[in-house]
């Protein structure tokens, strides 16, 4: 009977696994901490894309960046990116750069790069946007 309870058990949770709710874009974070999202600057929606790692650090004077994107749902989407650099007092530094488009297909991660104009650069922000392709 022990036996029977069991498998009736794991039956039943397999049964609730295959009709539970989806994971839709939504409902997923656009970063996996809060100090991760202090970075961003998101423009509407992520579409499930979510940042899961931020490094930075400097080289040769100069900071470079690195993140990691997941597509944490099936659909590809297309993400458009790029870097805000500030100085020490928060002003911008450089002329800004121009959006990239970046194909992250379901399931999947992709690293991003980017390096500062000049040593002038202290800080940044990771401006985002996304769309379902």
């Amino acid at each position: 009977m022990k036996q029977f309870s069991k498998q009736f058990a794991a039956c039943a949770a397999l049964v609730a696994a295959c009709f539970a709710a989806p994971v839709m874009a939504d409902d997923i974070p656009n970063a996996v901490s809060p100090g991760i999202a202090a970075k961003l600057i998101v423009r509407g929606t992520l579409e499930g894309v979510q940042v899961t790692d931020l490094r930075s650090q400097r080289k040769n004077d100069v900071l470079v960046v690195q993140a990691e994107l997941v597509n944490q749902i099936v659909k590809d989407v297309r993400v458009y990116y790029r870097f805000r650099w500030t100085d020490a007092a928060g002003m911008q530094v450089g002329d800004g750069e121009v959006w990239k488009p970046l194909m992250i297909l379901g399931k999947q991660s992709q690293f991003i790069k980017g390096t500062a104009y000049g040593p002038q650069a202290t800080d940044f922000k990771i401006e985002m946007s996304a769309e379902p392709r």
